[in-house]
């Protein structure tokens, strides 16, 4: 996924439209394909970069964002908008990076016990690259609304196998089960306020869906098609 030049990545935030839609407007640079690490610190005649040991302190001013993003602020699961920590820094240090869609059959093995069927057929979806060559991934659109109703299905499949989730949702419930379910899928526990935001999504804004086990469908497909599923 390539992020705008000199801002750094917030986390994606808990609904796909955001995944899809949050762009980082307003920074100068140059081609925003164009990784520009720091010169190594061994002067490798090469050019190859080395990691370096400290990050830059001072950011150039042609590197900073000079405009808020355009368009409607997005929250992520604490309730934070995405723009609001922010930081400029050079370009490339600090990114996160879509899974590709090699790794994600596993992936969703790893969370759900098994791949969805869909993700097979949906393999044209993704923009893989030919056999032994590589491209780095790129979130577009049409893989984003792929990936949600292929996690969408694993989710239902998941759920229905699985008898705590036979009932909907409730405040105890969801704070369990969201709290489970995100360090799962995240490898990392999620925040309180994460928590809180997965149980108000849970208990509050799918009253329209009488099926409890849909009901927990939309809640772990939300996880799933948040930064800390589908990047690293």
């Amino acid at each position: 996924m390539k992020l705008a030049r000199s801002c750094s990545f917030a986390p994606l935030v808990s609904s796909l439209a955001v995944v899809a839609l949050a762009s980082l407007a307003g920074c100068s640079g140059d081609d925003p394909g164009t990784l520009n690490l720091p010169p190594s610190p061994t002067g490798d005649p090469t050019g190859v970069p080395t990691t370096p040991t400290t990050e830059p302190t001072n950011t150039p001013v042609e590197l900073q964002c000079t405009e808020k993003p355009a368009g409607r602020s997005y929250k992520n699961f604490d309730g934070q908008a995405l723009e609001a920590t922010r930081a400029n820094e050079g370009m490339g240090l600090n990114r996160a990076r879509i899974k590709p869609y090699a790794v994600l059959a596993g992936e969703l093995t790893r969370v759900l016990g098994a791949a969805p069927p869909g993700l097979a057929a949906a393999a044209g979806s993704f923009e893989t690259p030919p056999a032994r060559w590589y491209e780095e991934p790129a979130a577009t659109g049409v893989g984003l609304s792929t990936m949600y109703s292929v996690v969408f299905e694993g989710a239902l499949a998941y759920t229905r196998a699985n008898p705590q989730y036979a009932a909907a949702p409730t405040a105890q419930s969801a704070q369990t089960e969201c709290s489970a379910f995100m360090a799962k899928a995240w490898n990392r526990a999620a925040s309180p306020n994460e928590v809180t935001e997965c149980v108000t999504f849970a208990t509050t804004k799918l009253g329209k869906e009488p099926n409890a086990q849909r009901k927990w469908a939309y809640v772990l497909s939300t996880v799933l098609t948040s930064t800390g599923f589908l990047a690293y």
